[in-house]
């Protein structure tokens, strides 16, 4: 009935050749799509401003809380390829409602949750959910919105709510726990997966399988151990070594499950991924330019947590709220990539986006001890619109690089690129930040006894509440030094986004088409 619906509400509209809008039935299924999307992206960040609430809950310990954040990663970065290959063969409404459903499974689990543990499995079904449902909303946009133009506005507001997402996340998880407990969060995602699976049903059509050919479940299992490897090897980095021998191993075992993967793919008949995908430019440097800015944008918010909350001393509330710019910039940025873009071509749109992060993370490497909000409102709102450009024209770039039958996967591959680039930038600039942080401290550290003084070189938070313990001179010294260590840290680890962006704009300079296949339908 549905579908019947849609059709209809499509069969009474004018023509859509200027690129309009073309009907209610296909706005509302938009609506549905834009909210899943939102659903995920939120889910990314609402969780680190939970995180005391739920150490002071639970006893968590620092490792436990790391994993309650990296657990969905984790698990929608390893199942990402999968949830695609089964959007394609199973049906795309059909997985994304599997996926809507086990959020609200996972999500219930973490509710009802009495140990840190549960929270993580919880967390764990939760990224399963993510990796179901994003590849399949993605491709089921293609589904209804087939015309170039009408699918570049789709995706633009598609974008927009990931970036909205995102940036919101702080804010509704501040919101929240001002005044209820940390179980809050779970229920807002239970609310919103909900409401979700419940306007899928009535909203979106029922769309085409290929069930002809069979699911490749070799090449989905290398999928998911070479993902899942690679991602929690550069998760646990950090904290275990970048050379330590199980850091190492969980690489090794990514790149031999990488490799046999490859190989599966290239001879299987019905592989999970066509790798002819990869030969589109158009696919290929618009994934590289994704996967550049989230590990820019992702690496910078992670310390920027820190820099709000332990720094400056803000509420979760009021650090949610500082981070309002990010989302006004990202829908202002899409909506200049729709403006800019069938004007300048994909090249100089992306080329440009990347040129906007190495600016805003540009600005990281001059942060002093005197830096305030102000000096971070400008980044926020810089690399809101880089990301809004980067992601509306690269998304649209690509799924218009594929052949119907493959924007499941396609879809996976471009938010898989988007995951791995996020991790990675979390790790590298966690990385970077302790190295600097931990050496700077050091010295005035070596005062205190052993334990305490493990503590304060290795987070911001126990090296201030150490200090205020201390008398006199020694108090202002500690003080004096975890500050300025933090912020030299913070400036030296804007490097990574950097040079990550840097390099991204120089390979879509040099190697991206200037025409548009989205709006062409042309490959080159």
């Amino acid at each position: 009935m549905a579908r019947n619906r849609f059709r209809a509400g499509i069969e009474t509209e004018q023509s859509s050749a200027q690129g309009q809008w073309v009907g209610r039935a296909e706005t509302k299924a938009l609506a549905v799509l834009c909210m899943t999307f939102f659903l995920v992206a939120l889910d990314n960040t609402i969780i680190n401003v939970a995180l005391p609430s739920l150490q002071r809950s639970l006893g968590s310990s620092t490792t436990a809380l790391q994993w309650i954040t990296d657990a969905y990663t984790t698990a929608f970065a390893g199942l990402i390829l999968v949830g695609g290959h089964l959007a394609d063969r199973l049906g795309r409404r059909e997985v994304l409602q599997s996926g809507l459903v086990a959020f609200v499974l996972g999500s219930v689990v973490a509710l009802f949750a009495h140990s840190s543990d549960v929270v993580i499995i919880g967390r764990l079904i939760m990224g399963t959910g993510a990796a179901l449902a994003v590849p399949a909303s993605l491709s089921m946009l293609i589904d209804v919105f087939p015309a170039p133009r009408q699918r570049q506005t789709a995706i633009a507001g598609w974008t927009a709510s990931a970036g909205l997402g995102v940036a919101l996340g702080p804010l509704v998880g501040g919101a929240l726990l001002t005044r209820y407990w940390w179980g809050s969060i779970f229920l807002a995602n239970i609310a919103v997966a909900g409401l979700s699976l419940a306007a899928s049903g009535l909203l979106l059509p029922k769309s085409p399988s290929h069930r002809l050919h069979s699911l490749d479940w070799l090449g989905s299992m290398l999928s998911v151990v070479a993902l899942s490897c690679l991602v929690a090897g550069i998760i646990q980095a950090p904290n275990w070594g970048w050379l330590d021998v199980r850091t190492l191993a969980l690489f090794a075992i990514a790149l031999v499950a990488g490799l046999l993967f490859v190989r599966r793919a290239k001879t299987a008949e019905s592989g999970i991924v066509h790798f002819s995908v990869f030969k589109s430019r158009h696919f290929s440097l618009s994934s590289l330019a994704m996967g550049a800015i989230y590990l820019g944008i992702f690496g910078f918010l992670f310390l920027m947590t820190q820099f709000l909350q332990s720094y400056l001393g803000y509420s979760p509330l009021r650090a949610g709220v500082a981070f309002l710019p990010a989302a006004f910039a990202v829908v202002v940025g899409t909506g200049i990539a729709r403006a800019l873009a069938p004007r300048v071509g994909p090249r100089v749109a992306l080329a440009a986006g990347l040129v906007l992060m190495v600016a805003a993370i540009g600005q990281e490497l001059f942060f002093t001890t005197a830096t305030s909000y102000a000096g971070v409102a400008g980044i926020l709102i810089t690399g809101g619109l880089s990301m809004g450009i980067v992601l509306t024209v690269g998304t649209d770039e690509v799924m218009g690089s594929l052949a119907h039958r493959e924007t499941g996967i396609g879809a996976a591959i471009n938010v898989a690129a988007m995951e791995v680039g996020g991790a990675l930038g979390v790790a590298l600039f966690g990385s970077v930040f302790n190295s600097e942080y931990s050496r700077q401290l050091t010295p005035a550290a070596a005062v205190l006894p052993k334990a305490l003084r493990h503590l304060a070189t290795g987070s911001i938070t126990a090296g201030l509440a150490i200090a205020q313990h201390l008398a006199g001179d020694l108090r202002s010294l500690l003080v004096l030094h975890v500050r300025s260590g933090f912020m030299d840290g913070f400036a030296l680890a804007g490097w990574i986004g950097v040079a990550a962006a840097a390099a991204a704009a120089l390979c879509v300079v040099a190697l991206m088409p200037s025409r548009s296949v989205a709006l062409r339908g042309e490959t080159e």
